[in-house]
């Protein structure tokens, strides 16, 4: 009788002590430290998969999101363990927590309560920081699928692979020296210097207007590998107001590729303005350049030298900023210009208001053939 009261004593204890354990987790079960989840059941199970999804190399340091899953057993709820053995883990959610194995270990993650399989498959995400150092580290793993009947022994369990993560020094293939951008005109220059560079195909320059999403508005190509300090430079012309964030992405001639800091620059155009078309005198294109400080009703016409409209290149409304038209004197419907003498006419707002709010200007431009 002794003897059966010391069983069952002892059976209800293993069952309390699972539960209490199971409800919050515990560590010290990995294959780096343990063996195994033995409370639910004393030899691992096949039919269990547990496996790690996340990248095998990183830079030291550097700290990514990791997932654990768990298919297979009873497949009611589960529960896991994570040991490291040089870099550190945390939680992302409260479906897990980090607990110190007083063996000496380093802080594991473990959960927090059983988390309900969904689709025959349970997991949690966790986070992966790098040791500062290169080495190739190790993540350990665990997991336990139950019924969810509170006896321990019903359940099952299995250690995950083994997963190797590869870490590598940071290698900088293009070291920056200096960034800058000046507005000038309707263009802003941008300039940027370089003291090394290794295997640098070029940088993609790119460009977001009044914190919108970023695009690419041109390429220039690098040094490949040198140790002499290059100059680079690209000019881009604006046509609105606003702020005007760049960057450049560095990409390496295997595809790979970093971001330069992001520069920004302010536009503000000040007055209405009509420059001088250029080339002039031109065969058959010239660009025309205007300026308007506010929204405006613009009108950019083309006379030739007794006063006949020969073409309207804008007719509409628009923003505030500045802006280039190019007239094609062979591109007319009716007829194509001779040489000779022509006049480009622009008027912005209202005119009428003497209140600065209208423009009108005009300027001569030679068609030469």
């Amino acid at each position: 009788m002794k003897i059966n009261l010391l069983l069952i004593t002892t059976f209800l204890s293993v069952i309390i002590f699972a539960n209490i354990n199971f409800e919050t987790g515990h560590v010290g079960l990995t294959r780096l430290n343990g063996e195994g989840c033995q409370c639910h059941g004393i030899e691992f199970t096949d039919s269990v998969m547990v496996w790690i999804e996340g990248p095998d190399s990183l830079f030291v340091s550097d700290t990514v999101n990791y997932k654990i899953l768990m298919t297979g057993g009873p497949a009611v709820a589960g529960g896991f363990n994570i040991a490291i053995r040089y870099g550190t883990i945390d939680s992302v959610d409260t479906l897990s927590h980090r607990m110190l194995f007083l063996k000496g270990f380093p802080l594991e993650l473990t959960h927090t309560m059983p988390n309900p399989f969904i689709n025959d498959t349970v997991f949690w995400n966790f986070k992966y920081t790098a040791p500062d150092s290169s080495v190739v580290d190790t993540i350990y793993s665990v997991a336990n699928s139950v019924n969810g009947d509170g006896i321990p022994f019903n359940d099952q369990w299995n250690f995950g692979a083994n997963f190797p993560v590869k870490i590598v020094e940071k290698i900088i293939p293009v070291e920056f020296v200096s960034f800058n951008a000046v507005s000038d005109g309707n263009t802003i220059s941008l300039t940027w210097s370089t003291a090394t560079e290794t295997n640098n195909y070029g940088f993609e320059v790119q460009r977001s207007i009044n914190n919108l999403f970023y695009s690419i508005i041109g390429f220039v190509k690098g040094n490949g590998t040198t140790t002499e300090n290059h100059d680079y430079s690209f000019r881009d012309k604006y046509t609105q107001q606003g702020v005007y964030n760049y960057r450049l992405k560095q990409i390496d001639f295997d595809g790979s590729f970093t971001y330069s800091d992001v520069i920004e620059v302010n536009v503000n155009v000040n007055t209405f303005s009509l420059e001088q078309n250029y080339p002039n005198p031109f065969n058959p294109t010239t660009t025309i350049v205007f300026s308007i400080p506010v929204k405006s009703q613009v009108s950019l016409k083309i006379f030739n030298s007794i006063g006949e409209q020969v073409a309207q290149l804008v007719n509409e409304e628009k923003p505030a900023g500045n802006y280039e038209v190019e007239f094609n004197s062979t591109g007319l419907i009716h007829q194509t210009l001779p040489s000779g003498i022509y006049f480009y006419r622009i008027q912005a707002g209202d005119p009428s208001t003497g209140s600065g709010q209208g423009f009108v200007e005009t300027k001569k431009m030679i068609l030469l053939k």
